[in-house]
């Protein structure tokens, strides 16, 4: 890699990049504008939008896991058990995610998200997928299949973890 023209040019070259580092920066990039779009669009949803901030971006990280235990959630946004406990019950109280008792363990509480915001977070994602979508427009065909050959190739990969489900 030439560092001299890197330096000079802020931008760097994608050919002059290890394949890991140009996957760390897409990965970044489109973590950047996907918390952007959330960030913006949030503005405008009706019922989700009563949450603070953290709970939201709690809420949106947690969406595809659900439904699914405290463990779980507290695995995803990191929070202690008690920070867990709290975010749920908030959204329990707001009507955002609800309790459900496993019927193969009753010490075991599943939580799921309520019809309503299942339905606000679907329009959230489909708002979400076109203004991700919108900045391939320019793409040829052949760019778009290979990338979505590669995002199949990483999903498979990363699925591969064993207990990954989301």
């Amino acid at each position: 890699m030439n560092k001299k023209a890197n330096t000079a040019n802020p931008v760097f070259n994608i050919q002059e990049q290890a394949p890991v580092e140009v996957f760390k920066k897409m990965c970044r990039l489109l973590e950047v504008y996907r918390h952007k779009f959330l960030c913006e669009d949030r503005k405008r949803s009706a019922g989700i939008i009563t949450i603070p901030q953290q709970q939201y971006t709690h809420l949106m990280m947690i969406r595809f896991a659900l439904p699914c235990n405290l463990s779980k959630i507290m695995e995803i946004t990191a929070l202690t058990s008690a920070g867990a406990s709290l975010f749920v019950n908030k959204l329990v109280q707001k009507k955002i995610l609800e309790r459900i008792e496993d019927p193969k363990d009753r010490r075991n509480v599943i939580i799921s998200l309520s019809d309503s915001a299942r339905k606000e977070i679907a329009e959230i994602d489909n708002r979400l997928n076109m203004y991700l979508c919108k900045h391939f427009d320019s793409c040829t065909e052949e760019e778009l299949l290979t990338l979505q050959k590669a995002s199949h190739i990483v999903c498979n990969k990363l699925n591969a973890i064993p207990g990954n489900k989301d």
